[in-house]
């Protein structure tokens, strides 16, 4: 999925990771509001179409894991939604440092306020507010919906977070690296 010339250059990447539960409940209300998306049917059964990784950007267990086993480390940077949102003006000054972009206290806090939830809900470069509804309906369900960390335990069952674990589980045996949510 990349042009070959990314590996020639090398560039500094942030990969971005989710909670899976968070990434498939956001996943699940952006199906019902993204006509191109295919529609994800009952929660259940999108929620096995999740696990298997057969859904349109294909198994988060497989992307994450790539990423994670990328031979180049010092070109990627690992940093959670969930560290994000615990301390976004500390994520804000890491990845500066990672870029080596050194930032200000002022700019930093720039950043760090239009990069809030309630911010980028309002603001139209973000919220696809500007998009057609046949692209984004958003009377179904907004594309930024609440930004919060962990609402997966609003959406699944008792029974689907269990069936959810043990995947999670399983697929992630083999994986050392320890998320915020584990």
């Amino acid at each position: 999925m990349m042009p070959p010339s990314f590996f020639e250059v090398k560039p500094k990447v942030i990969y971005v990771t989710r909670n899976p539960k968070d990434v498939f409940t956001s996943s699940f209300h952006h199906g019902e509001a993204v006509p191109i998306l295919v529609d994800p049917g009952p929660q259940t059964q999108f929620l096995h179409k999740f696990l298997d990784g057969k859904v349109i950007f294909g198994s988060w267990f497989d992307h994450v894991k790539s990423w994670l086993n990328a031979a180049d480390e010092e070109h990627i940077m690992h940093i959670s939604y969930e560290q994000m949102i615990m301390d976004l003006k500390d994520s804000i000054r890491n990845m500066a440092q990672f870029l080596q972009k050194p930032l200000d206290r002022e700019a930093i806090e720039k950043i760090a306020d239009r990069c809030l939830f309630k911010n980028m809900k309002k603001n139209n470069m973000s919220n696809f507010s500007t998009i057609s509804r046949e692209i984004v309906d958003q009377t179904k369900s907004d594309f930024l919906r609440k930004g919060i960390a962990g609402d997966w335990k609003n959406q699944l069952t008792p029974a689907e977070a269990a069936y959810f674990d043990a995947v999670y589980k399983d697929k992630m045996k083999d994986v050392k690296y320890k998320f915020v949510w584990d």
